[in-house]
């Protein structure tokens, strides 16, 4: 297909391929606040904050042993079903299965020998269970081994934009998810219920995506192969196939999940107590509102923005690039403003007294940081497809260093409300990669003005 060709094609799935991520993200979102305010209700703040402590310390586990395999194979399906190539599409899926075994098993390993005696050391807090914390992760390190095929579904609904289905099964997962952990929180009192729960949802999440996988190809709408068949394609792909590629995205991928959703939480954890964990986790949910038009842009423009560059139409890809990064900025921008507005009077019909206050100023503290970073949206896309990956590292690496220093230093002088401020500051760091788009798409004028030379 020529390059204006598929960019027309293109361009008229896009938004609506968007917006059904959206809507799911948007029900996705909702779940998982509704478990979160059932959390305060049941658990309350102290025993709230040890679980979501445990789930801090798990992601840091995981991701640092995780590789960017997922948003790099995503990427191949779509190149290799644009030019027809339905078996290498499946090899890139089993390639994804067979790493993502011996990564689960030792994570599983780390985190059920390792992680107690670290969270011991780590959590200071008399008032903290750290033992129980410690068990916690343990119980969650088995989560990747049983959410894999999960994973794998996923990146063949993505990759060929089978939206509707990737939205069925992330909010069928998290729907069961907030019931179980809801239902665990109950049953326990503690973190303990909480944590088994998830882990059960990771399970019931790829039983789940096997399905809607079956149902696809049933009605032939799905042009991959059997799940059996990726299986026996990754038997025979070598373990090489994207380990490269793989590591350089995880390494971006990572660092941005550890400045975001991991550090703070640890670090708030080890200066202040479990409960202003829990309120920093919930001001997160808030302002995830605004955030939400993020997910289902990003995820869009990744197989789209693939398919430009498979075809070497740079012209294309500029103009993606550059529709869903101001598209976000504004839709996010206009989101908070109208949580800001509504937020205050309705945070005392959800929330226990104890949460109102520090949820509502970690809340304006992360304001300012996260509506700047609704323009980021397409920033690990833009270095995947054109190759800028090494660029892209030095960038994030230098934002770790100089935003965990800042992380501490705010948590140090303002224990309750630095992790807060800490992450706002995190946040801003994000217009550095708009920055250095713009600058590549800037050097490479002539390049995309002819329509004919591929990304370096």
């Amino acid at each position: 297909m020529k390059a204006p060709r598929l960019r027309a094609a293109l361009g008229s799935r896009f938004l609506r391929d968007s917006t059904v991520l959206q809507v799911g993200s948007l029900a996705v979102s909702g779940f998982g606040f509704l478990g979160t305010v059932a959390l305060t209700h049941v658990l309350g703040a102290s025993r709230q904050g040890e679980f979501y402590l445990a789930v801090a310390a798990y992601s840091l586990l995981w991701f640092c042993l995780n590789l960017g395999l997922y948003p790099v194979t995503i990427s191949q399906v779509a190149r290799h079903l644009a030019e027809g190539r339905t078996n290498e599409a499946g090899r890139w899926l089993g390639y994804l299965a067979k790493m993502g075994v011996p990564l689960a098993l030792l994570t599983l390993a780390v985190g059920w020998f390792a992680a107690p005696a670290l969270l011991g050391l780590w959590v200071q807090d008399p008032t903290a269970d750290a033992v129980l914390i410690g068990r916690c992760v343990g119980v969650l390190s088995c989560a990747p081994l049983l959410e894999l095929p999960r994973v794998v579904a996923l990146a063949g609904l993505e990759g060929s934009r089978r939206m509707a289905s990737v939205a069925k099964v992330e909010n069928g997962q998290e729907l069961l998810r907030v019931v179980l952990v809801t239902s665990g929180a109950l049953l326990t009192g503690d973190a303990w219920g909480p944590c088994i729960a998830t882990v059960v949802a990771s399970l019931l999440g790829s039983i789940l995506a096997m399905d809607v996988w079956r149902r696809e190809r049933r009605a032939g709408t799905l042009t991959l192969p059997a799940m059996a068949d990726v299986l026996r394609f990754g038997v025979t792909a070598p373990w090489g196939l994207g380990l490269r590629l793989g590591v350089k995205v995880g390494i971006i991928r990572n660092i941005d999940a550890l400045g975001v959703q991991i550090l703070p939480a640890l670090i708030l954890g080890r200066f202040a107590s479990p409960r202003w964990v829990a309120y920093l986790r919930i001001a997160l949910r808030l302002v995830d509102v605004g955030r939400l038009f993020m997910k289902g842009i990003s995820r869009t423009a990744l197989p789209v923005l693939s398919q430009l560059a498979s075809v070497r139409d740079l012209r294309g890809l500029r103009r993606v690039y550059w529709r869903a990064t101001l598209g976000s900025g504004v839709l996010i921008a206009s989101g908070l403003g109208v949580t800001a507005l509504l937020l205050r009077p309705i945070l005392g019909s959800f929330l226990p007294q104890e949460y109102l206050e520090p949820v509502w100023l970690s809340f304006l503290i992360l304001l300012p940081g996260t509506a700047v970073v609704g323009f980021s949206v397409a920033n690990d896309t833009f270095y995947l497809v054109t190759g800028q990956l090494k660029q892209a590292i030095v960038i994030s690496v230098a934002g770790l260093a100089l935003n965990t220093a800042v992380l501490v230093g705010c948590c140090w002088y303002w224990p309750d409300y630095g992790a807060a401020a800490g992450l706002s500051f995190t946040f801003l760091w994000s217009l550095v990669h708009v920055s250095y788009a713009a600058l590549w798409f800037r050097g490479n004028r002539g390049a995309i003005e002819g329509g004919d030379v591929a990304p370096a």
